[in-house]
């Protein structure tokens, strides 16, 4: 089974400053999860199986699924991960302080 020198597509070739990969595992069956700001702005999830269980259930090598989320909906799962990752926590300014700082985010502290 070829592995090497596959063809990949446009969309599949993301800006890579505004690409995350979120999961990769190599075996019998390679997964590869991303995470990438299409051009137009809106936010993509995609997945990419290729090997054993793709030729199994689809009688093809490879496999791909994504999810999209239109740009202007990138707010409000914005607020919905913060809560996530936050919520709940007397700690949250703080810990989010810390945590756009370990991703050389820039932000802007002030107290009063």
């Amino acid at each position: 089974m070829e592995k090497e020198g596959r063809e990949i597509s446009r969309k599949e070739q993301p800006d890579i400053s505004k690409t995350v990969q979120l999961y990769e595992e190599r075996g019998e069956t390679d997964r590869i999860i991303t995470a990438f700001i299409e051009d137009g702005g809106d936010l993509c999830v995609s997945g990419y199986d290729m090997g054993k269980d793709p030729l199994q259930w689809f009688a093809k090598s490879d496999y791909e699924f994504w999810v999209t989320l239109k740009a202007d909906q990138k707010d409000r799962l914005l607020l919905a991960l913060i809560e996530k990752c936050f919520g709940g926590k007397p700690s949250a300014v703080d810990d989010f302080r810390m945590f756009v700082e370990s991703k050389g985010i820039p932000f802007t502290w002030m107290t009063w």
